[in-house]
């Protein structure tokens, strides 16, 4: 779809470590070919025939641009999708157009504690449902339990979204009030489990079932123990039948534990941020794009080759929970030895209104040069590094057992099971390094120009390519992964 306005919102950590925030504004009339401006300090015109690449090896060390302008109209994607590959690294994306709104199942969980009061967090919340609640269909059927002290504080249906259901549902919404300071997370996980499954049982396969929670708190009633929470959620729903989606209010919401959860579920979970959007807006927004329009449901993607030595590994998320209307479902990945045949497939299935769905397309190796390939490198380098950090912040209390089940690792045969957690950040890191990724907590690249060694500046301790400036490598700290110098000991990471 044409595209008049893309932004997005990085960080780059200055050398104090703190965060500086700045702004990608992506415009590109007809092909390529937008302005990249500094906020008034200069600006750069693209060639209209290429795309952008803004090279910056040392974000820290320049002053960043803050704007980058323009819009963009790309070609719709094939029915089957867009398979690419280089023979070494490939990428897939797919969105069929053909499909209509499957119909959904949903239960909102909604916190209703004492702490909901500050910031106008309960009308914000209110505003938000009531305004998603006018979008569903008589096909949807829904729930709506708040909690607070218990997992069930109040209870409205479940009923279909008819125009009089809906409007005895806003009335339930508009009429809840605050019940005590304390958050029983582990009852109203469990309890709005129990009703969406019973939800889904009745139903045809057809249909989605989605338990989003709104969060304010940490679990401070009932089972308190993170691991324990986590793991009952996902006992009960080991069949993920429910996708659970999440959102909580920055600082004070357990943001680790909900995005955990909604890891292990097949869901997604954000942060509702001060200072920005209003966090009415945040929600509506959140709710309309994820689960306004669902597609499909329970999508798998898997890769072959033609030969039995062409091999696909250490593959980003190729299991979809939902894809809504408005997103594209993305794998990248890595292809090992081949044979002759180096003809690369996919088949592609899920389930959606008319039933499950199967979507086959295949690929041969294609040589468009170095910079390509490394883009597709780049890319794959970038996505992998993300989910692996992901699951690595959520090892801290989910524990390996349950962790592995998550991710495959290309050095798992190598790893011992207790520090299963550490291989995936080692592996993160390893990754990172080859492909000269700077990962937020994970890396740091310095570099300047010098003979003897690019570094930042002479004070700097460890060059880009991991050793001293007087050619010796630093030693790395196994329980922090920080780097401190030492004479006796070779590693061969980068600097993180």
């Amino acid at each position: 779809e044409k595209v008049d306005s893309v932004v997005f919102d990085l960080m780059v950590e200055d050398t104090s470590g703190q965060p500086v925030d700045f702004h990608v504004d992506l415009d590109v009339p007809g092909v390529y070919g937008p302005s990249v401006g500094d906020g008034g300090n200069s600006t750069v015109n693209a060639n209209s025939a290429e795309p952008i690449h803004l090279d910056i090896p040392d974000a820290r060390q320049h002053n960043l641009p803050q704007v980058i302008r323009g819009k963009y109209h790309p070609d719709k994607l094939p029915e089957n999708g867009l398979l690419y590959t280089d023979g070494r690294c490939f990428e897939h994306f797919f969105h069929p157009e053909s499909l209509a709104p499957m119909p959904r199942n949903f239960v909102f969980l909604i916190d209703k504690s004492s702490s909901m009061q500050f910031d106008s967090k309960i009308e914000s919340a209110k505003q938000a449902l009531t305004l998603f609640i006018d979008s569903l269909t008589p096909e949807d059927t829904f729930t709506i339990q708040s909690f607070g002290n218990k997992g069930t504080e109040q209870l409205w249906g479940s009923g279909p979204g008819t125009t009089e259901k809906k409007q005895d549902a806003k009335n339930f919404v508009n009429s809840m009030s605050l019940s005590s300071w304390d958050t029983n997370l582990h009852e109203a996980f469990l309890e709005g489990l129990v009703r969406a499954k019973h939800d889904a049982s009745v139903s045809d396969d057809n249909v989605a079932t989605i338990l989003v929670v709104l969060s304010d708190g940490y679990a401070t009633r009932g089972e308190t123990n993170r691991t324990k929470i986590a793991e009952h959620i996902y006992e009960l729903n080991d069949e993920g039948t429910v996708k659970i989606f999440s959102l909580g209010f920055e600082g004070s919401a357990d943001m680790q534990l909900l995005d955990a959860i909604a890891l292990m579920n097949g869901g997604v979970s954000v942060p509702l941020l001060r200072g920005q959007d209003g966090f009415a807006e945040q929600i509506t927004n959140f709710l309309d794009s994820e689960l306004g329009s669902v597609l499909m449901s329970d999508v798998n993607v898997q890769y072959s080759g033609a030969s039995e030595e062409t091999k696909v590994y250490d593959a980003t998320q190729n299991t979809f929970p939902l894809l809504a209307d408005g997103y594209e479902v993305v794998v990248r990945g890595l292809v090992g030895e081949s044979g002759d045949d180096k003809t690369l497939r996919t088949i592609t299935s899920a389930s959606t209104l008319e039933g499950i769905k199967n979507w086959e397309l295949s690929v041969t190796p294609d040589d468009m040069g170095t910079v390509k390939s490394s883009l597709c490198f780049q890319s794959y380098a970038h996505d992998r590094i993300t989910q692996l950090l992901r699951l690595y912040d959520a090892s801290d209390f989910l524990g390996n057992e349950l962790i592995k089940r998550l991710v495959t690792l290309s050095s798992q045969k190598d790893c011992d099971e207790k520090e299963f957690a550490k291989c995936i950040r080692a592996e993160a890191l390893a990754l990172a390094t080859e492909a000269n990724v700077v990962a937020k907590g994970l890396t740091a690249m310095v570099t300047v120009d010098d003979d003897g060694c690019m570094k930042v500046h002479d004070d700097a301790e460890v060059c880009i390519d991991g050793t001293t400036p007087d050619g010796r490598e630093p030693a790395r700290d196994e329980n922090n992964y920080d780097y401190a110098y030492d004479e006796s000991d070779n590693t061969e990471s980068m600097a993180a």
